[in-house]
């Protein structure tokens, strides 16, 4: 049996990935797999206002005084998954008169902290049995594939078969449309020929691990609010927002296990035939790193766990 932790959804955020790799020794992890969406999604400039500095977190506006208000802000950003970058007012008027500027800094700042987090994980996992395997998702830009191939101990697995421990394991990074037009987007049509392929390349269905970011449409783990024409959320209506590709390969190859993320308020677990499906949920902006245990046997789950803190 080997016992595998599955996290999702993390967003840029420091407190969440440091939780990750601490939670491996404290579980008695074999495999861990973190599967996207790995990059932030907000820049928070600090800029200099006369002996202190202002900015504007989660919508307030911030004064800041000291060095150690300013470390403790710092610490805050990059908890809830942002960036922040130091500027005058001067080079903060520039950045806002010039859009390209802003999305070269962000791209920056997002690869910067993909590194950080790459080699604090060579360096946790130096002499240690723990697998890691890592694969961006929709929102991730395509650039960090290459910085994931150069890990010395984590391997990536996106558009891979993997075998772990007699499991062949396929993942995939991409989704179906979104209203927010991610990096690894494609149509329905386009998704599960992909899928499609990738999967069949797998040799034993019956002790399959289908990694795909996106859940499969219709089923329990694909529920988030309906937005309207301005993207606010309803407050009680929801509707299936996970791909129709990828229920239907799950439907035609009825792997083990299928581990999905994307929609974060659908924690949860649930059957499709043989297979059993599962999403861990995130809650990545409030510090709480949601994950999934999972005890796999040689031909069958024989236990799953929900893990939070």
């Amino acid at each position: 049996m080997i016992k595998l932790f599955y996290v999702t959804d993390i967003h840029g955020s420091n407190v969440c990935y440091r939780k990750f790799l601490n939670a491996l020794p404290i579980y008695g992890i074999d495999v861990a797999i973190l599967n996207g969406d790995l990059l932030g999604k907000v820049l928070v400039p600090l800029v200099e206002k006369g002996s202190g500095w202002e900015s504007t977190l989660v919508g307030n506006h911030v004064e800041i005084g000291t060095q150690e208000e300013l470390a403790e802000i710092k610490k805050t950003v990059e908890n809830l998954g942002y960036y922040w970058i130091h500027q005058t007012r001067d080079e903060y008027e520039a950045m806002k008169a010039d859009p390209k500027s802003i999305d070269k800094l962000f791209h920056h700042l997002a690869f910067q902290r993909i590194q950080e987090w790459l080699d604090l994980a060579d360096e946790r996992l130096t002499g240690k049995n723990h697998q890691l395997y890592i694969c961006p998702g929709n929102d991730d830009y395509w650039e960090i594939d290459d910085m994931i191939s150069c890990m010395k101990f984590a391997r990536p697995c996106d558009n891979l078969v993997i075998d772990i421990d007699g499991h062949e394991m396929v993942s995939c990074s991409r989704s179906n449309p979104t209203p927010w037009d991610t990096p690894r987007e494609e149509s329905e049509e386009a998704l599960e020929k992909h899928l499609d392929e990738l999967c069949a390349q797998i040799t034993d269905y019956e002790k399959a691990i289908f990694n795909f970011h996106v859940p499969p449409h219709g089923y329990s783990l694909d529920l988030c609010p309906k937005l309207d024409d301005n993207l606010v959320m309803a407050a009680e209506e929801k509707i299936h927002a996970g791909s129709i590709g990828a229920k239907h390969v799950i439907e035609k190859y009825q792997p083990l296990l299928g581990l999905h993320g994307h929609i974060h308020e659908s924690r949860g677990a649930q059957k499709i035939g043989r297979t059993l499906i599962i999403n861990p949920g995130s809650e990545y902006s409030e510090g709480i790193l949601k994950g999934v245990i999972v005890m796999l046997d040689k031909k069958k789950v024989k236990d799953y766990v929900f893990t939070s803190g």
